[in-house]
């Protein structure tokens, strides 16, 4: 038995969140061959669950690290504290910069990050140079 750590966007699925049939068939084939599947994001849950992957995992580690599932189990949370997010968004806002906190119960927007990032996000969706 081995695990297998495997990225989620731009690896497992595509920029448009499309997993390839071909992904779906080696995942399911490892686990038919007994190997643990693990998928290790950046992302935060509430962003991973929002995707229609149609796959079963062993595990996810999400958020950097920040929260690790392991067998429908959470073995680690960690969270930023009231005054670490506090610190961050009035930091944020005294530079006129726009954010995104990420979390499991979903994620929270800066006013007008929607319309300022589109091209960012329109670049990342589909693989652009940003």
């Amino acid at each position: 038995m081995k695990y297998l750590f495997l990225d989620v966007d731009g690896t497992l699925i595509d920029y448009k969140t499309k997993l390839p049939a071909s992904a779906k068939k080696a995942v399911e084939q490892a686990q038919k061959n007994g190997h643990k599947i693990i998928i290790c994001t950046g992302c935060s849950r509430c962003e991973i669950e929002a995707r229609d992957m149609d796959l079963n995992f062993d595990g996810v580690i999400y958020g950097n690290g920040c929260y690790v599932e392991y067998n429908n189990e959470v073995i680690f949370h960690q969270s930023l504290t009231l005054e670490q997010c506090t610190h961050f968004v009035n930091w944020c806002n005294e530079r006129d910069l726009d954010f995104r906190l990420e979390c499991n119960d979903g994620m929270f927007l800066s006013e007008g990050y929607e319309e300022k990032s589109r091209l960012t996000r329109y670049k990342y969706t589909y693989g652009l140079e940003a």
